[in-house]
């Protein structure tokens, strides 16, 4: 836990899960990982309690921390702990935050479709740096994840330095979606709803205000962040990121780097993946647009 924190802070993606990239299922029985217990809860809102990690090794002086944003279903723990994130961020001397978002894990999970609106979370994650005094920050997101740091790159460009956006393209993950009949529709988003429904602490009810409220304001290219700089990591059998690449063209990004062998539920495990956004994040060169 970073020391000093402030007052009032108490010890403790549209998109796609990431189940089944944890290296052991979680279980209801499961102990706390280590790095979840450095775990502080904030009220934001005066609604919506967000628990979040913040872990600062104190090793990269003048570099910004990381605010990693999970996928749909998932977890700070099981999309970024359980993969190796936080372990070679870490490494890197690098400070990161780390929330369970409206809806998911330990945070609050409102059940009212606008409850889930692009703009709440972003509105959510401001109110989280101002109160861990995080002027600007490098965001990575992985699917629906990636979704909200563009939204955040895009509407409050001065607190996004860079943004890698990992598993994310500009197709639409709702098409064909009974979004009002979750439990029984057999499309691909409907499946994999019924899958993140068998995680522990999961509340569909929560979920599905979630879907619809990201499906209210459907993704679009333009207009772009082209103010951040960008890069886009995706397996080359993630359906999900179709069109990706020229997404990247389009939006000016540093670059779209597809992982071989790797879909969209295994490529956030990927070395690969976490070199790429290392070295990016790393890279003081500005990025020119492609506008």
């Amino acid at each position: 836990m970073r020391p000093g924190a402030p007052a009032g802070i108490r010890g403790g993606g549209h998109g796609f899960p990431v189940r089944g990239t944890a290296p052991e299922p979680v279980t209801s029985g499961s102990g706390p990982c280590p790095e979840m217990e450095k775990s502080l809860h904030a009220t934001l809102n005066s609604a919506v309690t967000l628990r979040y990690v913040d872990d600062d090794p104190g090793a990269a002086p003048g570099r910004p921390p990381v605010l990693l944003l999970h996928g749909f279903g998932s977890t700070f723990e099981l999309n970024w702990v359980r993969t190796g994130w936080t372990a070679a961020l870490a490494a890197e001397g690098l400070r990161t935050i780390g929330p369970d978002l409206r809806g998911h894990g330990s945070s609050g999970k409102p059940r009212q479709d606008d409850a889930y609106l692009p703009g709440v979370f972003v509105a959510d994650l401001v109110l989280l740096l101002d109160e861990l005094g995080v002027e600007r920050a490098d965001v990575v997101g992985y699917s629906m994840g990636s979704r909200l740091a563009w939204e955040f790159a895009l509407t409050r460009p001065e607190r996004v330095r860079r943004a890698a956006l990992g598993g994310f393209g500009p197709r639409n993950a709702f098409a064909g979606t009974d979004l009002d009949d979750l439990e029984s529709d057999d499309s691909p988003f409907g499946r994999l709803y019924r899958a993140v429904a068998e995680l522990p602490g999961n509340d569909l009810a929560a979920l599905a205000a979630c879907a619809r409220g990201q499906a209210a304001r459907p993704f679009t290219e333009e207009p772009a962040p082209r103010s951040t700089p960008l890069l886009f990591v995706a397996g080359e059998e993630d359906e999900i990121a179709d069109g990706v690449e020229r997404l990247a063209r389009v939006s000016g990004a540093a670059g779209a780097l597809r992982i071989a062998r790797r879909d969209h539920r295994t490529a956030v495990t990927a070395g690969a993946f976490k070199k790429a956004v290392l070295e990016f994040l790393a890279d003081e060169a500005p990025i020119s647009s492609t506008a």
